[in-house]
């Protein structure tokens, strides 16, 4: 049976916090055993298993602070509800990998930047109805959510199937907002980064 507990973060944090200073006393040991006492077998064999110890241990410790990223894919889907309502546009939200764990700091600090870029896409993305059938395009739009493992990494994407970004309503928006200057000269990927300046709306 998975049964689930509460930890107190303060309480995890300590246990953290001290598996780490274990790992280093552990350390200091080993090295002892290994310049003075080589011959010493039996001493050798259990510093070999304090060492595994520690290190179940400690990976037990990271572990508990991991939490699956669905609670923030659940904030999103009702973002993008509320907004596509507001805008009057039709969007399908697609998701996967929410079952994804991450750091629980890392869920929290994440949160923000992602409502951001999906107030992006709905704002200066995703194209009416009315534009998308002109266009040949399914009159629903689509935005991706995906969390996923990718070389020891956790990589989360956002994608929609919009008209992309206009540059030049990104520049002049900047400009209105004093985020840069008049004249300014910005490459297209500088001009592109402004979207994720918090003081940058691209809504029309």
């Amino acid at each position: 049976m998975n049964e689930k507990i509460k930890v107190s973060t303060t309480r995890l944090d300590n246990l953290i916090n001290m598996t780490g200073e274990l790992v280093i006393a552990q350390l200091m040991v080993t090295e002892e055993v290994n310049t003075t006492l080589v011959s010493e077998h039996e001493l050798s064999r259990k510093v070999a298993h304090q060492s595994k110890i520690v290190r179940e241990l400690q990976e037990l410790a990271m572990l508990m602070r991991m939490v699956p990223i669905h609670g923030v894919f659940q904030k999103m889907t009702r973002l993008i509800r509320d907004l596509s309502h507001k805008a009057g546009k039709n969007i399908d939200f697609i998701t996967s990998g929410e079952e994804t764990e991450l750091d629980r700091t890392v869920v929290d600090k994440i949160a923000d930047p992602l409502i951001h870029m999906v107030r992006n896409s709905i704002d200066h993305g995703i194209e009416s109805s009315e534009e998308r059938i002109k266009a040949g395009k399914n009159p629903a739009g689509r935005i991706e959510l995906r969390a996923y493992h990718q070389a020891g990494n956790i990589v989360i994407e956002i994608e929609d199937d919009g008209k992309g970004l206009d540059k030049e309503h990104i520049l002049k928006k900047a400009v209105d907002n004093g985020i840069v200057e008049a004249g300014q000269e910005l490459s297209d990927e500088e001009i592109f980064k402004l979207v994720f300046h918090a003081g940058l709306s691209t809504a029309r």
